[in-house]
């Protein structure tokens, strides 16, 4: 009975969290934020939708596998807690009202200030969850004090890498600067839509840094990746600050220069080691994922606790 009350009070803090009321992440505004999709609803996500839903990857902390395929309404997934209405419509209007400029600087920015926003959105919740289980008194001596209070340190430092991020976009949005630099190819169709970003130093590379130096690198290089079908082809995106290109350049470049197959293998390596926002159609997930979805399981478990995250994959999900 007791391990059950825990686990109840566990889905209560972690629900309270995740629908916590936010306000809109645009300075001096007070509004409350609204479920922003991170990839706009109409002509991207309705492209894989079938019978209004879609499928999502998502942890799921109470679930023994941890990662599964949820099936959600097209109006409910893929969102987040960024924008109240006013700004989340003036602010995207270039990307929802008109037709795509995927070579237009602006457009490009405007993907990836969604998926930088969305990514501190997670990291809140994640904070409000752990406050909630402290305040507890059915929790009391059944959690880990200590490792939450660790765990919490890393989701600060990670929203102040964000906030870095965040500022650099709003400045360009602002004042018509470019500190990004932003890559586009385009592919065969796939009813796949990935919007998400990661971080280009592994674990390992950045206990290596603590170690020699005693302290972690100042700013990671994060990347932004969207993936998602348009009309009758896919778009990949691709972008990173101009003052990291000594260090990812070369690595990005790389997904712009090799062949069709070889792109989707490092796609499929991205998807399951490093990306954690995407979501696929039913059709892909029953002839895709449903029929590998022990071994996919598997390397979800095994990415969530490597320090090795740019590791190359026995398996395509793709294939």
């Amino acid at each position: 009975m007791k391990f059950k009350q825990i686990l109840e009070v566990l889905n209560k803090t972690y629900r309270r969290a995740a629908t916590k009321q936010r306000t809109c992440s645009v300075k001096g505004c007070d509004k409350q934020a609204i479920n922003s999709h991170v990839l706009q609803k109409n002509g991207i996500l309705n492209s894989i939708e079938e019978r209004g839903h879609i499928r999502v990857s998502e942890a799921d902390f109470f679930n023994p596998d941890l990662f599964h395929f949820k099936r959600d309404g097209i109006n409910q997934a893929f969102t987040f807690k960024g924008f109240c209405a006013e700004h989340d419509k003036k602010i995207f209007a270039p990307i929802e009202d008109f037709e795509i400029d995927f070579d237009d600087y602006k457009s490009q920015l405007l993907f990836a200030y969604r998926t930088v926003l969305n990514e501190k959105v997670k990291k809140e919740v994640l904070l409000d969850w752990h406050k909630y289980q402290k305040e507890s008194k059915t929790l009391i001596g059944e959690i880990d004090t200590d490792l939450i209070d660790k765990t919490d340190e890393q989701q600060k430092v990670g929203i102040k890498d964000i906030e870095y991020y965040k500022e650099k976009i709003e400045l360009d949005l602002n004042n018509e600067t470019q500190s990004f630099i932003f890559k586009v190819r385009y592919t065969k169709p796939c009813e796949i839509c990935l919007a998400s970003h990661f971080t280009y130093e592994t674990t390992r590379e950045r206990s290596k840094q603590i170690e020699t130096t005693g302290k972690d690198f100042e700013i990671l290089t994060d990347i932004f990746i969207s993936f998602f079908p348009i009309e009758n082809e896919n778009v990949l995106m691709m972008g990173y600050l101009k003052e990291q290109e000594p260090k990812c350049g070369e690595f990005v470049q790389f997904f712009f220069d090799c062949d069709e197959d070889t792109l989707f293998k490092k796609l499929s390596d991205l998807i399951l080691c490093r990306c954690e926002m995407w979501a696929c159609s039913e059709s892909f997930y029953n002839q895709k994922i449903k029929p590998h979805d022990k071994v996919i399981n598997e390397i979800f478990q095994e990415s969530a606790s490597t320090v090795d995250e740019d590791r190359e994959l026995n398996f395509n999900i793709f294939q």
